[in-house]
């Protein structure tokens, strides 16, 4: 049941001073990039000990990752920064689980006896892989007539491709873990992915759709999301217009309820 293997690939990024490398990301992005597109975004750590914001990417199963704003504070005049003690309580955690021997190791290949370094990616490969589903997953958004069984072998085949390169024993599969890498933020997209799945089904495949889903719950769902966002910035615009009045001196807009 032992860890070492996994623990020692995650040295880089499992540093003494990693909260404050964190703080030190989540500053630069505000610093650049405003506030707007923080409720989508995620800050993941990788193996080789990088750092990045994104709202999506080929994840690792043992990576840090967390919610941006999970991160920050909001102060009574709506100002949005890192907040280390959050950070710290995420590192911590993050730890935790890295450390932590679990029976089921042996198989998810992380224990010291099927650990494959093969499976861990350097971080260009990582993000040209990334690259390749973003790619595959539009054009297919984008096609008149989408279809999903000519979607799942453009997808083994940018599979294929790594494995041959960086594990050929791996096993296949088509959106293995880490699959999270283009959010679909729109109502028709998801229609033309639900719709080619259970097209697939019709004519004798297997549908991964719960059979309670209703698709005209669809347009609700992305219309709630759209409202959240335009929320969150007139909220943060409430606060610094100091339309909520006085609020105290310690006032965390996001703060953490136990």
């Amino acid at each position: 049941m032992a860890r070492t293997k996994l623990i020692a690939k995650y040295a880089a990024l499992d540093t003494p001073d990693l909260a404050e490398r964190i703080h030190k990301a989540i500053t630069g992005y505000i610093s650049e990039n405003g506030v707007d597109e923080l409720p989508y975004l995620e800050l993941n750590g990788r193996w080789t000990g990088t750092l990045s914001i994104t709202d999506g990417g080929w994840r690792g199963d043992f990576d840090f990752l967390y919610p941006v704003l999970s991160m920050c504070r909001v102060d009574r005049k709506g100002n949005v920064f890192a907040d280390m003690a959050k950070i710290e309580k995420r590192v911590a955690n993050w730890r935790e689980i890295l450390h932590t021997p679990h029976d089921d190791d042996k198989y998810i290949g992380v224990c010291d006896d099927t650990f494959e370094h093969g499976s861990y990616l350097e971080d260009d490969a990582n993000d040209f892989y990334s690259a390749s589903y973003k790619s595959e997953l539009k054009s297919f958004l984008n096609s008149d007539n989408p279809d999903i069984l000519e979607h799942d072998k453009a997808l083994t085949e940018i599979d294929d491709l790594f494995r041959d390169e960086q594990n050929p024993a791996a096993p296949k599969r088509v959106f293995g873990e880490g699959f999270a890498v283009q959010r679909i933020d729109s109502a028709e997209d998801f229609r033309k992915l639900m719709e080619a799945i259970e097209a697939d089904a019709a004519a004798g495949g297997s549908s991964w759709i719960n059979p309670d889903f209703d698709m005209d719950n669809i347009e609700e769902i992305f219309a709630a999301e759209d409202d959240k966002s335009q929320k969150w910035m007139q909220w943060i615009d409430d606060l610094r217009n100091g339309r909520f009045g006085e609020l105290p001196e310690d006032f965390d807009g996001l703060a953490e309820h136990e």
